[in-house]
């Protein structure tokens, strides 16, 4: 799907970790087997909108597999008045390759 809010989404060639709260929103399975050194893990759309509510002053980025459901999730909650959801359109496995680092079990 396409984002409606592309200037919300952030390329992984201009990423950095430090410049966002990242929340993994892949199931807590594959969050646990490995996820961003700076990841926090949240699939539920209402606690994601809860959580960005509560720091309208944070970046908050939105990180899947592929980058597809996280740009679902920012058109969502950018309808609901969210401003300050971003969302990452990168494949996971890349991230290694790229050098970002990964807290792996």
């Amino acid at each position: 799907m396409e984002s409606t809010y592309a200037h919300q989404l952030v390329d992984l060639s201009h990423f950095n970790p430090k410049d966002y709260c990242v929340i993994d929103i892949r199931d807590a399975e594959s969050y646990h087997k490995a996820h961003l050194k700076e990841a926090i893990h949240m699939d539920d759309l209402n606690a994601i909108r809860d959580f960005a509510l509560e720091r309208p002053q944070e970046k908050i980025l939105l990180q899947c597999w592929r980058g597809n459901t996280a740009a679902q999730y920012a058109n969502a909650l950018h309808g609901v008045g969210v401003s300050n959801i971003y969302f990452l359109k990168a494949n996971f496995d890349d991230f290694k390759v790229l050098g970002l680092e990964l807290l792996e079990n």
